[in-house]
């Protein structure tokens, strides 16, 4: 009997520490960011940000396109230990909710800044949103592929990098199953040394404001920052869209 009790506690105990051991998440709660971010705009110096009402408000007058190597980017290194697998996830939106021409979503960053993986949203036009996956390898951009969600912003989104295979995922709300984006992987070999939360390009000529609400990182020897934003999307959303 004790033995079962001493075996199911250690079960727990370790269970426990899966659950939040190795997982970074940022609300983007107050007014100012949490250390480690830094930001670097496109090289037309335009874009602005703000931490407020709950979300990363990064906004983009935009008019240029993927290949620049300066992009209106949020970013935070991660350490050596995550760099060849790790798990980024987030919720995101935009303000028009179907920007004109703008890709906009997470980024896997080697040392240089042409070469890496990104999982994205956004699309063409009044269009329904789509989600974009693929790589800019040595400064060559190799699209995986653009898919249909069948609904629009809110986004949850997800990117994994497992040695060098990378899937996206995503999903309309924490209750539905994550579906693999365009039901296929795509492979690319670097090592991760930062996470980035921007813009790919923007060049309808439409100013967009890029949301984030939350966003996780998961990676051996990733530390630990615990929050509870259940019901943000919900709550502040609906009020900040009211406001407007």
């Amino acid at each position: 009997m004790h033995t079962t009790i001493l075996v199911c506690g250690i079960l727990m105990f370790c269970l426990a520490g899966v659950v939040s051991a190795d997982v970074w998440t940022d609300p983007f709660d107050g007014n100012e960011l949490a250390e480690g971010w830094e930001f670097r705009d496109h090289n037309a110096k335009k874009t602005t940000f703000e931490v407020k009402d709950g979300f990363l408000q990064m906004t983009n007058p935009g008019n240029w396109g993927h290949t620049t190597p300066d992009k209106p980017m949020l970013e935070r290194e991660v350490p050596k230990s995550a760099a060849k697998n790790i798990t980024v996830s987030g919720i995101f939106t935009t303000e028009p909710d179907k920007p004109a021409d703008a890709w906009i979503g997470i980024f896997l960053y080697s040392d240089d800044d042409l070469n890496y993986a990104c999982f994205l949203f956004g699309g063409e036009a009044n269009q329904p949103q789509k989600t974009l996956i693929g790589s800019m390898v040595e400064a060559t951009w190799q699209d995986k592929g653009h898919f249909q969600t069948g609904f629009d912003v809110p986004l949850h989104l997800k990117i994994v990098k497992e040695d060098d295979v990378f899937s996206g995922y995503y999903r309309e709300n924490e209750k539905d199953e994550w579906t693999l984006s365009g039901g296929k992987t795509w492979n690319h070999k670097f090592d991760v040394e930062r996470v980035g939360i921007g813009f790919m390009n923007n060049w309808g000529g439409q100013t967009v404001t890029f949301l984030v609400d939350t966003l996780s990182i998961d990676g051996d020897g990733i530390k630990p920052f615990a929050v509870d934003s259940e019901g943000k999307l919900a709550t502040i959303w609906g009020n900040l869209k009211t406001n407007q």
